[in-house]
């Protein structure tokens, strides 16, 4: 399947896996490493919003063998490159596509786990002058990613998500205002002695209690590095597993 766009095949994912994703741009990064590595091995029935070229989707269909996944993208050349690697891998029976606008998907609850990785920046943004109008800005770009995935889930179904640590307050807010609770934090940082770079969030739709601040996972640590080997990072409140939620149908 051929695009229009320059694009390389890379190993990936410690060389267990074949990426192919555009030459220039956006690409690959340890951010899809960390979210990929997040969802509960439990889960069965995943969507990913933002699916791109499939970074994230290749490593979550290694680690999940039982699992199927629903990935939606508006690019519809992105889409075209996560097919090739959902072919290339041997995933393509496990992962069906879906070209469409998150803003305006319409979804049915059939999912019980949600995973996304929203845009950082309104490509708009950078026009204003002001730092704290861009931060808003970015962050107001990612909202209706998160009502999507409230629409999406089967109540006590889970989010994972990763974002910038700077807008975890806005995104704790929009998640309560959409049916989400029961959070689970975990910050991230290049270094302990600098501020938190990223922040890995587990929500349950339909969900209360206490938000649960997990320690931090440094990037230059064993723990970090054994990631790439299939190791997983746990979200879970301390004492308790996470669960699925189970459909009326038993699927």
């Amino acid at each position: 399947m051929m695009t229009d766009i320059s694009t390389t095949r890379d190993r990936w994912h410690n060389g267990q896996l074949w990426l192919t994703q555009p030459a220039d741009g956006f690409r690959a990064t340890s951010d899809a490493i960390m979210l990929a590595a997040a969802i509960p091995e439990q889960s069965r029935h995943v969507l990913e919003l933002g699916v791109g070229a499939g970074a994230v989707m290749m490593i979550m269909a290694h680690r999940l063998p039982a699992a199927i996944f629903t990935g939606i993208d508006a690019d519809s050349r992105m889409l075209k490159l996560c097919a090739v690697n959902a072919a290339d891998n041997d995933f393509a029976g496990r992962i069906s596509l879906r070209e469409t606008d998150i803003a305006l998907a319409e979804c049915q609850p059939e999912w019980d786990h949600v995973v996304m990785n929203p845009p950082f920046n309104d490509p708009q943004s950078s026009l204003s002058p002001s730092p704290q109008k861009r931060q808003s800005m970015a962050a107001d770009f990612a909202l209706p990613w998160i009502a999507c995935a409230s629409s999406a889930l089967m109540r006590r179904g889970g989010l994972t998500m990763i974002c910038r640590a700077d807008q975890l307050d806005q995104m704790i807010m929009t998640l309560s205002a959409h049916d989400f609770g029961e959070y689970v934090v975990r910050p991230i940082y290049s270094r302990l002695d600098k501020p938190a770079i990223r922040v890995l969030i587990r929500a349950r739709k339909g969900m209360a209690g206490a938000m649960t601040l997990l320690p931090p996972l440094l990037i230059d640590s064993d723990e970090y590095h054994a990631l790439s080997d299939g190791a997983s990072i746990a979200l879970n409140q301390p004492g308790r597993n996470y669960a699925v939620p189970i459909s009326k149908s038993g699927v």
